[in-house]
């Protein structure tokens, strides 16, 4: 009787896909200099003084946009009549109050 010598393959280790950390930019109103000024981008997870700053004027949250969507937002901003327009001037009037 032959014995048959059994070997197990060795998975190849696929190399770990790093996890691309997502830009945020915010197009809004200058808010405090420093932390939250117009054009800022944000590599990851938002500052915690951001965070405050967006429970403190709560106008300026749909102001902060993917990479996907900044190009369209930023073009619409002057844009009369069109929802980013509309959201940005609400945040003007409660920054500036």
């Amino acid at each position: 009787m032959a014995v048959k010598k059994v070997t197990k393959k060795k998975k190849k280790e696929e190399p770990k896909e790093e996890k691309k950390k997502e830009s945020i930019f915010y197009i809004g109103p200058g808010v405090q200099r420093g932390i939250l000024d117009k054009g800022t981008v944000f590599i990851g997870n938002l500052p915690k003084e951001v965070e405050e700053l967006k429970k403190t004027y709560p106008s300026i949250v749909p102001l902060f946009v993917s990479e996907d969507e900044y190009v369209t937002a930023f073009n619409e901003i002057n844009q009369p009549g069109t929802v980013i327009n509309i959201l940005f001037n609400k945040a003007v009037e409660e920054v500036m109050n």
